[in-house]
């Protein structure tokens, strides 16, 4: 059984780790992929997360998961299987992440509604 959060603060911090541990996937995913389907979607579905779990905040955790993943892209602690690649998924993942997280956003506002 889960605890329910009642603490909009708690739970905002919580979601900050969702969006570092999703960045940091996305960012180690984006060196190890030899095609741009499954950096993508890992970006979709992380993205999708986070602006599900936070519907009004969304913005500022793709705001931290984007800045993960380009600053490990500019960073470059290990080298990637293909370098363009890994600078077209690292670029892309900042508008896909604040594309997808709106859009999850908004859909999670629209259930809650009901």
């Amino acid at each position: 059984m889960t605890a329910k959060i009642n603490n909009p603060y708690l739970l905002l911090a919580r979601n900050i780790l969702v969006a570092i541990g999703t960045g940091s996937l996305i960012a180690y995913t984006n060196f190890h992929v030899e095609t741009g389907y499954w950096a993508m979607s890992i970006i979709a579905l992380s993205s999708f997360l986070i602006g599900f779990l936070e519907p009004r905040r969304g913005w500022i955790l793709a705001l931290i998961q984007a800045s993960i993943v380009i600053c490990f892209y500019y960073l470059k602690p290990i080298k990637p299987i293909s370098e363009d690649l890994a600078m077209f998924t690292s670029h892309i993942a900042v508008a896909q992440s604040l594309v997808f997280s709106f859009v999850a956003g908004a859909l999670r506002r629209l259930y809650l509604k009901k």
